[in-house]
């Protein structure tokens, strides 16, 4: 009786020691003062920051827009930007501009349209103020990328995005356009999940190029939502990850579910069979309408008489 007794304490310990150690780790959260967060420079709702240059990747949609190009064949309209990083300009061509930004993609587009039209045509040809036109000696060379006949600029972001994962309406990834805040991608993914933990949300950055590890920050989003702190509502970069995380009182339960469905199921089975066993032995069907009764070493078959209505 002692041994059964320390067997179940035993395998009381390794079912519960685990179990508490999921549950532990899984309560944590990021530790930092919002006072030390205040005194950073982190782009956040009140000091937002403009991104650099927008770089151009697939599945980018681009605007490109040429005035004088040649007759029957325009240039104007939508441009996805394929997989193999070029855009198609039809009869001129295509031209590869994955890498390369606004500014760089126009330059390398007159470039590459020299071999189809004048530089005239291509607005890289003026006239200083108040000259004849047609003095030569007078005219002026003009940048491609200042050149008043081509248009290029993006129609759809499609390749930064962040990402908005966990306990939320519509978990996935969201484009990037360099405006967004904490409160915005939450909105943008459908809102917190009933069973989301208000006070564990963070916000993971990766380590840019160069750099030893990745930012992992807290969000304090009843502080945001509520109180109107602005603290820790940071604005969104691309490749940001905004995670939500269950309730750990629901996350607990379905936790100690999983650990107990196997022996559910054991049950079940157990019992099924017992009451389906002992339904069988109840059960007395009288064959072809006889009931063999035995009296001593004779064996009777007394069959029921219908005895006829009287008349």
């Amino acid at each position: 009786m002692e041994c059964g007794r320390k067997d179940l304490r035993r395998l009381g310990r390794m079912v519960l020691a685990p179990m508490a150690l999921w549950v532990l780790s899984g309560c944590q959260s990021v530790k930092i003062p919002e006072e030390q967060i205040a005194q950073t420079n982190l782009p956040g709702e009140l000091r937002k920051v403009s991104l650099p240059d927008y770089v151009v990747s697939p599945p980018d949609i681009l605007i490109i827009e040429v005035l004088e190009a040649l007759p029957g064949r325009p240039i104007a309209g939508e441009r996805l930007v394929r997989p193999d990083g070029t855009v198609t300009l039809g009869f001129y061509g295509d031209l590869y501009v994955s890498g390369l930004t606004m500014k760089e993609i126009k330059e390398k587009l007159v470039i590459h349209l020299r071999k189809y039209l004048t530089d005239e045509a291509l607005g890289l040809i003026g006239q200083e103020a108040g000259a004849n036109p047609d003095d030569e000696a007078k005219k002026i060379r003009i940048d491609p990328v200042n050149s008043d006949r081509i248009f290029v600029d993006v129609a759809s972001y499609n390749s930064q995005v962040y990402y908005v994962l966990g306990d939320v309406g519509s978990p996935g990834r969201l484009p990037s356009t360099g405006n967004e805040t904490v409160l915005d991608a939450i909105q943008y993914a459908g809102g917190l999940a009933p069973d989301a933990s208000v006070n564990n949300i963070r916000l993971v950055r990766p380590a840019p190029p160069g750099a030893c590890c990745a930012q992992t920050l807290p969000v304090n989003l009843a502080a945001i939502m509520q109180a109107g702190d602005t603290t820790t509502n940071y604005q969104i970069l691309p490749g940001d990850r905004l995670f939500v995380y269950r309730d750990p009182i629901v996350r607990t339960t379905i936790f100690i579910n999983r650990l107990a469905a196997p022996f559910n199921t054991v049950l079940n089975s157990i019992l099924t069979y017992s009451f389906a066993a002992r339904n069988a032995k109840s059960i007395d069907v009288p064959i072809n309408g006889t009931t063999n009764t035995n009296t001593g070493n004779r064996s009777v078959n007394s069959v029921p008489r219908i005895s006829a209505p009287a008349r």
